[in-house]
């Protein structure tokens, strides 16, 4: 059994579109792939604490005031009237746990929470974060929204259970499960081969 969780897969992503960062170099390449994988410490970066800072913002009101008004604001209004804040999900795929935790969820919707240079429409279509939906269909939960923000302006994308085609990343899971079997020599975190699972489930309200 492999425990797997979203981020890592995402990375995974990157790694495989051999996408490039604005220097020319690979955002992810095999070593930085094994870092992330191993849970190698790294700083955090700019952009990273930003988007931690509009999430507490957006659910704390913590320095709501540091961000062009009423972006925040308007990021709240989307947000279900009830919710609980970092819902654990598993998912199981084949001989694979897929778990995390959803930054929001109320009654039948899950809301994640993110902020990003520059926004594009349907930019987090293939987000391996959409495994949750899978996870927390048992707890009633239809759909999965991201709340984005530019700083400028805040967008909201919508996935469904019903009618999301989650064969793109079931393909990449196949691909990232290969990686680690040829890889298993050097990876260090042996936790991603771990069978056991979290039986601590949160209840929904």
């Amino acid at each position: 059994m492999y425990r797997i969780y979203p981020t890592l897969l995402n990375s995974f992503a990157y790694y495989e579109a051999q996408t490039l960062d604005s220097k020319g170099n690979m955002l992810v390449d095999t070593q930085e792939m094994l870092n992330r994988i191993n849970r190698v410490k790294r700083p955090t970066t700019q952009a990273q604490q930003r988007g931690i800072d509009f999430e507490k913002a957006v659910v704390t009101g913590e320095n709501e005031d540091d961000f062009k008004e009423g972006i925040i604001e308007k990021a709240r209004l989307l947000l279900p009237q009830k919710y609980k804040t970092q819902f654990y999900s598993e998912s199981k795929y084949k001989n694979c746990l897929i778990y995390g935790y959803v930054d929001l969820v109320g009654v039948d919707r899950a809301v994640d929470l993110k902020s990003t240079r520059f926004y594009e429409p349907n930019r987090f279509a293939l987000n391996h974060q959409n495994f949750y939906l899978l996870g927390l269909k048992k707890h009633g939960v239809k759909t999965l929204d991201y709340i984005i923000t530019d700083f400028e302006e805040v967008y909201r994308e919508t996935y469904s259970f019903d009618s999301y085609d989650f064969t793109p990343l079931y393909q990449q899971l196949d691909n990232f499960v290969d990686f680690l079997e040829q890889h298993k020599k050097q990876i260090r975190d042996k936790k991603i081969f771990d069978s056991k699972t979290d039986n601590n489930q949160l209840s929904m309200f």
